[in-house]
């Protein structure tokens, strides 16, 4: 089951504020804010992908004119090496954002990998991997 988008926007939200709170002082002052950059997510494992919407909402947040390219579906089994997203735009707002994108996208991802491996495990079994929430 998907979270709902306004669930996930105000979890973006309060990530954010808890991490550079009314903006990250330090890309501010190191980084001019009309230097341009080409970045990329790139995996350094195995395993399956999830978050890459809230990734996108991290960085819509930050900066509503990054231009980001998915380059992997939600769901995707992904190798070491691989990219999953690219970014463009300001420099300053890609580094105010990395840090958050990457710990919801870690985190998802490593919930997902670890469940697709039970999953993997009891195919072609009777049994079924499920969410109690106990």
């Amino acid at each position: 089951m998907a979270i709902p988008i306004p669930e996930y926007r105000d979890i973006v939200r309060r990530a954010l504020a808890e991490d550079i709170g009314t903006g990250d002082v330090t890309s501010q002052f190191i980084i001019s804010p009309d230097i341009i950059s080409n970045s990329m997510i790139v995996a350094k494992e195995s395993g399956t992908v999830c978050g890459l919407p809230m990734v996108e909402e991290v960085f819509f947040q930050i900066d509503s004119t990054l231009k980001l390219e998915y380059r992997v579906s939600e769901g995707s089994e992904i190798n070491p090496g691989d990219c999953l997203m690219t970014i463009k735009g300001r420099a300053q707002s890609i580094l105010s954002g990395e840090r958050v994108a990457l710990n919801l996208l870690q985190r998802l991802s490593g919930i997902a990998t670890l469940t697709a491996r039970f999953a993997k495990l009891v195919d072609g079994t009777k049994a079924r991997i499920v969410d109690t929430r106990k």
